[in-house]
């Protein structure tokens, strides 16, 4: 099997979701250092009403395999954006905090992404 571009009339663009999604990761990775799933970790530890939050229920929230989970968190722990300790009531159980570090880069990922969101999405802007 000969692995080749179909024609170009039978090649179609990804739906507009997935170009920007695409985008946001590759604006994430080179002005903040985050991957689109580093961003969703901190993001929803940031908006966690109780601290800190177990990596089960971050697993949960997020619908991530408990093993990508594990592989997430120790990089974002690596970059100083995150700190896990064990419960000191119960030790099988696992807890996440954001670090200032981490609130912080959170907060500057947030406004590229809301204003790329806006751009390509909200405002129906095409993706270049």
């Amino acid at each position: 099997m000969i692995d080749h571009d179909p024609p170009a009339s039978t090649w179609q663009r990804p739906p507009r979701i997935l170009r920007t999604l695409g985008l946001l990761h590759g604006e994430l990775r080179v002005h903040h250092g985050l991957s689109l799933h580093g961003y969703l970790v901190l993001g929803a530890l940031a908006e966690a009403t109780a601290r800190p939050m177990p990596v089960a229920r971050l697993t949960e929230i997020l619908r991530e395999p408990g093993d990508r989970m594990s592989y997430l968190l120790k990089g974002l722990q690596a970059a100083g954006l995150i700190e896990r300790r064990r419960r000191t009531a119960d030790r099988r159980t696992v807890e996440v905090t954001l670090t200032d570090a981490g609130r912080a880069r959170f907060a500057d990922a947030e406004r590229t992404a809301q204003a790329l969101l806006g751009r390509h999405l909200i405002a129906g802007g095409e993706p270049a």
